[in-house]
């Protein structure tokens, strides 16, 4: 019966493997949907996405900075349009030895810029505590946990939460997937996680209601997102996560972003994450979930715009 009441034609977008027409960058071993905006010449600005598994497509808002900086975007490896790799390849170093070839790629010796948001702002975190000496600015736009004291602060349990509607919503879905008839093998799952992943974190929103821009992607990655827990458990199967060490050797104050509406990881969390930085400074903003940059645009950018002038 579900079979047939989701019957209809559903689809995930090619990626740079299968899609010439796609905008790419080879670097570090594998290839990037990438694009950039402004002129070279200007300063370098680095745009991290969110997820794991996630892709840069709600950031775009960013492209406003353009008038000012070089604005870099890429999708992160075997995520959105970029390259699927071993799922093996995907560790905390491969993501962060990315960022610092995209840094040394764009930025050509001079200091760069990053703005990251969520996962990505995590990422940035560790990479401010690994090479602080080739960044200028760094926003953190709402990191998850950044230490495995904030795990526990969180209270973050892993797994979806299995209340009844998500159960009904995740099986709905998955009935979908067996209508994709592509021949790509990780269509099924890349389709999965952008329809399900959400509605497991509904208090990231106002109103607890999901905004169209926490779905809205160019592709996600089931794989990547799948993957996070082999990221942050250590030998013995327990969650371990250090991404500030080093960050204090940083002089510049960091830029971090929170939004009203979330209760999770919203501005009494993130307070208590600018403690690990030297000079940290919190900006909220207003009216807005998780997915700012998608849902208030243009309050979030001049935020960034005000930073990255000082």
């Amino acid at each position: 019966i579900m079979f047939a009441a989701t019957s209809g034609a559903y689809s995930v977008a090619k990626t740079v493997e299968h899609d010439p027409r796609i905008p790419r960058l080879a670097l570090n071993g594998t290839t990037f949907h990438l694009e950039t905006f402004g002129n070279p010449e200007n300063p370098v600005v680095i745009v991290v996405h969110g997820g794991p598994g996630w892709d840069y497509k709600t950031l775009l808002p960013l492209r406003a900075l353009a008038d000012e900086f070089y604005v870099v975007f890429y999708d992160q490896r075997d995520t959105g349009l970029s390259a699927r790799v071993d799922a093996k390849t995907l560790t905390l170093d491969s993501y962060l030895n990315d960022l610092d070839a995209m840094v040394e790629h764009f930025g050509m010796g001079e200091k760069v810029s990053l703005v990251g948001h969520s996962w990505g702002a995590m990422l940035v975190s560790g990479y401010l505590g690994r090479y602080p000496g080739k960044l200028s600015h760094a926003v953190l736009a709402e990191p998850g946990f950044l230490t495995t004291e904030m795990i526990k602060e969180a209270g973050i349990a892993f797994g979806p939460k299995m209340e009844v509607d998500f159960l009904l919503h995740a099986s709905k879905v998955w009935f979908e997937t067996l209508h994709i008839s592509d021949d790509d093998p990780r269509a099924r799952g890349d389709y999965f996680i952008v329809n399900v992943a959400p509605y497991a974190n509904l208090e990231y929103y106002c109103n607890n209601e999901l905004p169209d821009s926490a779905t809205d992607v160019f592709r996600g990655s089931g794989s990547s997102s799948q993957n996070v827990m082999n990221l942050i458990m250590n030998a013995e199967g327990n969650p371990e996560v250090d991404l500030v060490s080093g960050v204090e050797r940083f002089d510049n104050k960091v830029l971090f972003l929170a939004s009203e509406c979330n209760r999770m990881i919203g501005e009494a969390y993130q307070k208590k994450q600018m403690k690990y930085f030297k000079h940290a400074e919190l900006q909220i903003v207003r009216k807005s979930g998780h997915m700012m940059f998608a849902e208030q645009p243009e309050a979030t950018i001049a935020l960034v715009r005000t930073y990255l002038h000082e």
